[in-house]
């Protein structure tokens, strides 16, 4: 598994048990086709509210960075169409 991206300054910042579901969330995207990354971010996000962990939108851009570079430029931009209505269907609670 590749590790650079724990190098990073704003990882570093992080909670370590953040830090540990990012590994946990890496592992699991190194083992999947990359058509599926888009709809494992999305119940991976929420394992993470279930298990009570919750990311920022700056924690949030980050894991996005890591993701991306596991993805084909559709699959970000399905990535980034579900991140737009999780942000409208949080906007609304």
């Amino acid at each position: 598994m590749n590790t650079d991206w724990k190098q990073d300054p704003k990882v570093k910042g992080l909670n370590p048990e953040k830090v540990q579901f990012l590994s946990n969330l890496v592992a699991q995207l190194e083992t999947l086709p990359k058509n599926q990354i888009p709809t494992k971010f999305l119940s991976l996000t929420l394992e993470a509210n279930q298990r009570g962990i919750s990311f920022s939108d700056q924690e949030t851009n980050l894991m996005v960075g890591i993701l991306s570079n596991y993805m084909n430029p559709a699959d970000r931009g399905k990535l980034d169409t579900l991140r737009m209505l999780s942000r409208k269907l949080a906007a609304k609670k």
